[in-house]
């Protein structure tokens, strides 16, 4: 296609029945258009024309099933708008007045002049954008008119909300009419306000209280679901979150989470606007706006002038509020008058005396209602207008001392900078605190802490600054005293602590010396085998020297056994010593976990043998290194075996069974994490509502006379310092397992 000719920005139905000729218009038309439709007659040509709906159709006339007149009109009849160019090597006149009748828009004579082609189809091209460009023209003129006929017609709802609330107040006189009035000016299928409350644990509930619905839509009232909804429960925590804040929400339900379609879609929700409604700064509840037959797009001008309907609600609300309490304060009123005036009916001058009364309390009624409990102080440009007589009382200053000076004067200077920043952020619509602590000077020079609470407002047609200030000096004051006793407390914690650990470490000193009280029996049966070796040596060399056959070679050679059993004996007595000695707590180093294991059952092997245990050791063939107390870990594992042992023992005792052996297994392994110790015995086992309290101190499952409680209480905490953990599996009369876990990287 040459460069210089342009393309067509529209969609063209090209209608042959010769396919030679498709073939070449379709080349040719292709590179001129945006889109290229193809049929080979009339009646697909048809087909074509409604799925894909061409802004230009070009048609021959005579083709087989259904010539080009023929498609044409039913085209026409279909869509008068319709722009159809005929192309026919048939001249007679018939063919193209029909077409003229039918309001077809061009007639080319085959052969055609492309040029003349490309022509014709510029001439619909430019006709066809613009009446497209006039229709979007008209579109967005009816779109952008009927947003503002909507945006009248709601703010002449909100106009009228305003009106019933002055005349009838909020309640059923004006609630249900002002819905009413919104919901047709709006056109939605619901207009509904909600009212929250709060629970024991301040999370928020809200009811529905109110509710206008059109014609022909499913009313919600008596729904089950939206009463004392709690919404973060129900999946609309994001409701709360920005409906709290004063954030709208609205949209399509469909584009919602999936949480909160689960609750709309089946109230038939498609479209949704919901609005908070804040009472004196207070988050009240919301009106809510339902669209359920279309998918409804809303403006910016909509959301904004519902927004005013919510405002008009939120002041409305606190009218009936502030009414309320104003009637409850005149009932109480009322009542007193009445009960004095009783006492005042005998005599006239009485009477007159309880008028006179009544007159001074509605007075001071009146002044207690116009005077607040905080000082008020009206500022313009930073300089002070107005103060009420509760300032006075709070700095001293009367009114005349301090209107026509600028607030700051009175501000501690540590104070003025940050003050001066907030007020005039607040005069230029900035993001300013709401609320926030200064110092000020009252009139003896003394510093007093106030809370500052300021809105800006308009006072004789300017920007203007109300603020609430209350005096909260004890406050702080008592909060510094509060700040000390903590301080205090930490210390007297800590203090604490230190005994605690120390009481600990006493406990285990007397659970170490308990396990080798225990273990006594099992030491003299390791020192008594090598002593017996000693014994036997040395009368073997008095036989030999007294048959003067003790050679040489035979005295070095019992001499070696002897001091091998020396050696031996000297091994045990120092492993003892060291495993008695108060090892410190922060004492650790490398250990090997199955060196340790070993060392445990060095010193009662013989012991558990000559009672008849099968004592097995199923350790990792590899070392388990970390950092411990090797003779911490060591009570440990004493303290679980001396357990398995009375409970072998006692079983033996209870059951007296022929073919019970008595078993005890120790397991060692360990993972990428922590290395894994498992002490199991076949025993009596441990009753299950016993097993809650093995770990505590002095609870024990012995007799009286054997146990002391200590041992798993101290091997828990031994184990816990480590920052690892001890548990129990076991079955009353069956077994007893005791796991250890040990983190490998503690200390590192």
């Amino acid at each position: 296609m040459d460069p210089a000719m342009p393309k067509f920005d529209i969609s063209v139905l090209y209608v042959e029945d010769e396919k030679i000729l498709r073939n070449v218009y379709q080349t040719i038309l292709g590179k001129r258009v945006r889109e290229l439709y193809i049929a080979e007659n009339g009646e697909n040509g048809l087909h074509v024309f409604r799925e894909k709906k061409p802004d230009l159709v070009i048609t021959d006339i005579k083709m087989p099933v259904m010539n080009g007149l023929e498609m044409s009109k039913k085209i026409l009849r279909e869509d008068p708008d319709a722009k159809i160019i005929i192309m026919s090597a048939y001249g007679q006149p018939q063919y193209f007045i029909q077409a003229i009748e039918f309001g077809v828009k061009g007639f080319l004579l085959k052969p055609v002049n492309n040029e003349k082609l490309f022509d014709s189809i510029a001439s619909q091209a430019k006709s066809i954008l613009l009446e497209k460009e006039l229709k979007d023209q008209e579109i967005k003129r009816r779109e952008a008119e009927h947003a503002l006929s909507v945006s009248k017609s709601i703010l002449k709802a909100v106009s009228f909300a305003s009106e019933k609330f002055l005349q009838y107040s909020y309640g059923e006189k004006s609630v249900p009419e002002v819905l009413s009035q919104l919901g047709e000016a709006t056109n939605v299928s619901r207009v509904y306000i909600f009212e929250n409350s709060m629970d024991n644990n301040n999370n928020y509930h809200s009811t529905q209280i109110y509710e206008w619905v059109a014609e022909g839509i499913e009313s919600q009232m008596d729904n089950p679901v939206l009463n004392d909804v709690d919404f973060r429960k129900l999946g609309f925590g994001r409701w709360v979150n920005n409906l709290s804040k004063g954030k709208i929400i609205y949209g399509l339900v469909r584009d919602f989470p999936e949480e909160e379609r689960a609750a709309l879609e089946p109230q038939d929700i498609t479209s949704i606007v919901v609005v908070p409604i804040f009472c004196d700064k207070d988050w009240w509840g919301f009106i809510g706006f339902d669209d359920c037959k279309k998918q409804r797009i809303w403006n910016e001008a909509e959301i904004k002038a519902l927004s005013a309907a919510a405002d008009i609600f939120g002041a409305a609300i606190y009218r009936r509020k502030v009414e309320e309490e104003l009637l409850t304060l005149n009932n109480e009123l009322e009542l007193r008058v009445s009960e004095r005036t009783r006492d005042l009916q005998k005599e006239v001058n009485e009477r007159k005396l309880a008028e006179t009364m009544l007159r001074e309390s509605e007075e001071k009624y009146r002044q207690i209602f116009e005077n607040a409990n905080d000082g008020i102080m009206l500022t313009m440009n930073g300089v002070i207008e107005f103060t009420n007589p509760k300032l006075f009382e709070m700095t001293g200053y009367l009114p005349k001392e301090c209107i026509g000076r600028n607030f700051t004067d009175f501000i501690h200077p540590d104070f003025r900078e940050m003050t001066t920043k907030n007020h005039l952020d607040r005069i230029n619509n900035k993001k300013a605190p709401e609320r926030y602590d200064v110092q000020v000077y009252d009139k003896k020079g003394k510093i007093k802490w106030l809370e500052l609470k300021s809105t800006l407002i308009k006072w004789e047609n300017e920007p203007t600054v109300l603020t609430f200030l209350t005096d909260i000096t004890e406050r702080k004051k008592t909060a510094e005293e509060l700040e000390i006793l903590n301080q205090k407390l930490e210390q007297r914690v800590r203090e604490e602590v230190e005994k605690l650990e120390k009481q600990q470490q006493l406990l285990i000193q007397k659970s170490k010396l308990e396990s080798l009280g225990e273990l006594a029996a099992g030491i003299a049966h390791e020192i008594n085998q090598p002593l017996g070796g000693i014994s036997m040596a040395l009368d073997n060399i008095s036989i030999k020297i007294n048959e003067h056959a003790a050679t040489e070679e035979y005295l070095g050679k019992k001499f070696k056994i002897i001091f091998e059993d020396i050696e031996r004996i000297r091994n045990i007595i120092n492993h003892v010593r060291l495993f008695s000695k108060d090892h410190d707590i922060i004492d650790l180093e490398p250990i090997d976990v199955n060196q340790v294991i070993k060392d445990a059952l060095g010193m009662v092997v013989t012991q558990y043998k000559n009672h008849n245990v099968d004592l097995r050791l199923k350790l990792a063939r590899y070392p388990i290194s970390l950092r411990a107390n090797k003779y911490r870990l060591e009570q440990v594992i004493l303290n679980l075996l001396s357990n398995a042992k009375y409970a072998v023992d006692e079983k033996e005792v209870s059951h007296q069974e022929n073919n019970y052996q008595k078993e005890i297994n120790i397991y060692s392994n360990m993972n990428e994490t922590e290395a894994n110790i498992l002490v199991e015995d076949n025993g009596t086992g441990i009753p299950e509502e016993k097993q809650v309290n093995i770990f505590d101190p002095f609870y024990t499952t012995k007799k009286n006379e054997i146990g002391t409680g200590l041992g798993l209480s101290v091997s828990y905490g031994i184990i816990k310092e480590l920052g690892g953990d001890i548990s129990v599996d076991s079955k009353e009369g069956e077994y007893t397992r005791m796991m250890i876990s040990i983190p490998l990287n503690k200390n590192d």
